[in-house]
């Protein structure tokens, strides 16, 4: 009797299983993604840290990189940057 229920029921395993894997897939790809992302910005700030060291900048201070767009600053940030803080 469990052997029919099971040799019947089979073909429906392949709908079930495969949509899990389907959903482990995406989520394994995701989280490559992310860290690839994560990876080349680590690379990128160590570039940027380089170049600067390379500049003249003591390498044991943490150095000052601009920021990449500055429209959204308001007159305090403004301010502040212009300031040293």
């Amino acid at each position: 009797a469990g052997f029919a229920f099971y040799v019947a029921n089979f073909g429906s395993y392949n709908k079930t299983y495969g949509t899990l894997a389907g959903v482990i897939i995406f989520l394994v790809w995701l989280w490559v993604t992310n860290l690839a992302i994560l990876l080349g910005l680590e690379f990128d700030a160590e570039l940027a840290r380089q170049r600067v060291i390379d500049g003249g900048h003591p390498p044991e201070e943490e150095p000052y990189v601009e920021p990449r767009d500055t429209r959204a600053w308001n007159e305090a940030d403004r301010r502040r940057a212009a300031s040293g803080e």
